[in-house]
């Protein structure tokens, strides 16, 4: 940067020799009157060249720029070198050196800024110049420093950015990076179907819109992070989601959802002997088979050519009085609850329907956090807990169910409650039960610490499962309700709908129980005759117990 400045003040010149005469009379040697000085204006300016560090920010800002992109070179090549993944270094190396350099070049910029806003006041003139002088040896080495390290800081932070980019889309930045904000979702996560599957791919997914609205909106959690103003728990994001053909659909293909699944679970009393009763069934999961051309069963739902609507009377999607069904020829049928209220009028041009897809069922496919009925029974089927010991699964019910202020309370109190409840109900057993007692307090603490987060008052009653009817009503929320059409007909509440019971009985072996491969009616564990056929599941097994 040059600036054209005005020259110095003229001197005033040399006094004139000594007059010679008397005083009053003109001086016989008069000297010469000196000229009127050529005003600024007339001057021709002169060209001084500044340096751009010539500001103490400039060289702050240059420092910074250099300082910071040497070491963002060294931690570059320790990361390129080091094994495994750490996030923290991720952060630092991509993330946090990148910002340094660019603030350097932001001083630097400031820098000069404020030197032209300076010359300007003073009245000068400010020119930048860039002039190659390939006859000058020393400008044409300065030169070729200057391209050779603006193209390797350009290049490492170009590098440091799309490292950045993948360190902020990756597994350990989203679950690791806030540790006990998002630990629920992680821990969930790490034991899910989907944990070979990065988080973005779900939240995120494909297009830049999407990413540049969940970088924004990230903006705006890293701040209540840091504020500690984020809510607890963490609401699961239903009105941001994408919808599930652009997600889910693109490794789940609708047209390929046909045929039927054999699952067997295996289900535990709350008696004495911890009872076992196993049931069998074909889940009819249906769907479209462009093989045979039938159209049927669960995934009924999202058949091509068909179109679900439907309108809830809560955030969490549980109530819905309202439901519009579009078939394949045009016809639509529209089931309502008419004691229903408190729901957006379907008659509002205003008012937005849910379009059913694969999150009104499927909505915890990589964070489920088990009720402690199901958690107890799997343990119970794996042995981790033994059945020898007696009431196990009640107790272990009641401790998952009681509320600590921490997972470390809850791990103290698991153990030393199950140890006191069989040293005061079974003296004289509890010596030989001491190991089956240890193990079934390690298993009860782990069901805990991966399903129960109470700083963040996170478990199965605040993040609801709709997969199924147990515990949550699911798929009572249309099925089997109050809604009719207009001409009376309702949705479909039968049990052969979904699923047929092929075998069940009070046996974890298969062999030995009642078995039908054209179907069994249901049969309830504890003998209540023909009242599951009047109320709900979820009427007796309730959110609140779990079981």
């Amino acid at each position: 940067m040059s600036e054209v400045r005005p020259p110095d003040e003229p001197d005033a010149g040399t006094p004139g020799e000594p007059s010679i005469g008397p005083p009053g009379q003109p001086s016989a040697n008069p000297s010469p009157v000196p000229a009127d000085p050529p005003s600024p204006s007339d001057a021709e300016p002169t060209v001084e060249t500044r340096s751009l560090y010539r500001h103490p920010l400039a060289g702050v800002g240059g420092a910074i720029m250099v300082a910071g992109s040497l070491m963002l070179l060294v931690l570059v090549a320790i990361d390129m070198t080091s094994g495994g993944h750490n996030t923290y270094r991720s952060l630092v190396t991509y993330v946090a050196m990148p910002s340094v350099v660019l603030m350097g070049a932001v001083i630097f910029l400031l820098a000069i800024r404020r030197q032209v806003m300076n010359a300007k006041r003073r009245g000068q003139k400010v020119q930048f110049t860039f002039r190659v002088e390939p006859s000058n040896p020393r400008y044409m080495r300065s030169l070729w420093v200057f391209l050779g390290v603006g193209a390797l800081v350009f290049l490492v932070v170009g590098w440091s950015g799309f490292k950045g980019y993948e360190a902020t889309d990756s597994v350990a930045f989203c679950g690791q990076t806030c540790h006990k904000v998002m630990k629920p979702e992680a821990v969930t996560y790490e034991h899910s179907p989907h944990a070979r599957v990065l988080c973005v791919e779900c939240h995120i997914g494909s297009g830049t819109s999407f990413w540049v609205r969940s970088k924004i909106d990230g903006m705006r959690q890293v701040v209540a992070t840091l504020t500690n103003s984020y809510p607890r728990p963490i609401p699961t994001p239903v009105e941001n989601l994408r919808p599930a053909q652009q997600t889910c659909e693109t490794c789940h293909w609708p047209n390929q959802f046909y045929g039927r699944k054999l699952v067997t679970r295996r289900y535990y009393r709350t008696d004495q002997q911890n009872s076992p009763w196993t049931i069998s069934l074909l889940v009819n999961i249906g769907g479209s088979n462009t093989r045979t051309g039938s159209q049927e069963g669960i995934h009924w739902h999202m058949l091509i050519g068909k179109k679900i609507e439907y309108l809830a009377a809560d955030e969490k999607r549980q109530v819905i009085p309202w439901v519009r069904v579009t078939r394949d020829d045009g016809t639509v049928t529209v089931y309502k609850d008419p004691s229903a209220s408190g729901y957006p009028d379907p008659d509002d041009p205003e008012t937005e329907f849910r379009v059913f897809d694969c999150m009104d069922c499927h909505n915890r496919p990589s964070h489920l956090f088990l009720p402690p009925a199901v958690a107890i029974n799997q343990e119970l089927a794996r042995g981790t807990i033994s059945t020898d010991l007696p009431y196990v699964r009640r107790v272990g019910l009641d401790l998952l169910n009681t509320t600590y202020t921490s997972q470390e309370e809850a791990a103290e109190k698991i153990r030393s409650t199950l140890l006191a409840y069989y040293e005061q109900v079974y003296p004289d057993r509890v010596d030989e039960l001491r190991d089956k007692i240890e193990a079934a307090s390690d298993a009860l603490i782990r069901v805990y610490e991966n399903n129960f987060f109470p700083t963040m008052k996170t478990d199965y009653r605040s993040h609801l499962n709709n997969l199924s009817h147990f515990v949550n009503v699911g798929c009572f929320r249309c099925h089997g309700s109050d809604k009719v059409s207009d001409t009376g007909e309702k949705i479909t509440g039968a049990c052969d709908t979904c699923h047929t019971i092929v075998a069940q009985g009070p046996s974890t072996d298969t062999s030995e129980l009642d078995n039908d491969l054209l179907g069994l009616e249901f049969q309830h564990p504890v003998d209540i005759g023909k009242q599951w056929q009047e109320i709900r599941c979820t009427d007796c097994h309730t959110p609140q117990e779990g079981y």
